[in-house]
C-alpha cells in the first residue's frame, strides 16, 4: 500500500465558503447534544486523518506504531502498559504494534530488572530517524491549525489544554461511566 493515496471526504469549514455552508456546519458543531466534545473530535479528525495517513502510506506505519513512537520520544524506556494508561489506547492493539516495531528494529524491547515480566520499550536509532522525518509535517500541520489564533490566543489556548489534560484521571476511565 506505500505510495498509495487515499482520498478523504472530511471537508472542513473555510472562511471563503458559501455562507449558507458555513452555517450549516456550525449548526452541526453547535446543534449536538455534546457540542464541546463534538468540536474537539472535529478539529483533531482534520488534523490527524490526514497527517497520519501520509505517514502510513508513505513510512509503512499503523497509527498505534505512530503514537507508539512519539511517546518514546519523551519517555524512553517505558513500558507497553504505561503507554496503555497514559493515552488509553487499547491493550490489544499496542501490543500488536510493539511487536511490528521490534519486527522493523525501530524499538528494542528489555526486561525490567525490577521486575522481569515487564519489557521496557526503547527507541532504536533507526526509530529515532524515521521519527525525524514524519514529526516535521506533524508540526507543520499544527501550526496550520493554530494559524487563526493570535500568539496571546494560542498561550491562552495552551495552558486550558493543560489544564484539560490534568484533569482526565478524574473522568477519563471507563470505570467511571
Amino acid at each position: 500500500m506505500r505510495g498509495a493515496r487515499k482520498k478523504s471526504n472530511m471537508r472542513p469549514i473555510h472562511e471563503g465558503d458559501d455562507q449558507g455552508d458555513v452555517e450549516r456546519r456550525r449548526a452541526i458543531l453547535d446543534g449536538t447534544a455534546i457540542p464541546t466534545a463534538y468540536k474537539i473530535g472535529y478539529i483533531l479528525n482534520f488534523y490527524r486523518e490526514p497527517s497520519f495517513r501520509m505517514i502510513e502510506t508513505e513510512f509503512g506505519l499503523t497509527r498505534p506504531e505512530i503514537v507508539i513512537l512519539i511517546f518514546l520520544t519523551v519517555r524512553d524506556g517505558a513500558s507497553a502498559s504505561e503507554f496503555c494508561e497514559f493515552s488509553g489506547h487499547l491493550k490489544a492493539s499496542v501490543s500488536r504494534a510493539v511487536i511490528l516495531l521490534d519486527k522493523k528494529k525501530l524499538i528494542r524491547r528489555e526486561p525490567d530488572k525490577a521486575d522481569s515480566r515487564r519489557q521496557l520499550l526503547y527507541l532504536t536509532p533507526e526509530g529515532r530517524a524515521l521519527y525525524e522525518r514524519y514529526i516535521p509535517m506533524l508540526k507543520a500541520r499544527e501550526a496550520a491549525m493554530l494559524a487563526c489564533l493570535s500568539a496571546e490566543e494560542r498561550a491562552q489556548f495552551g495552558r486550558l489544554l493543560d489544564r484539560l489534560a490534568a484533569h482526565v484521571p478524574g473522568w477519563g476511565f471507563a470505570s467511571e461511566l
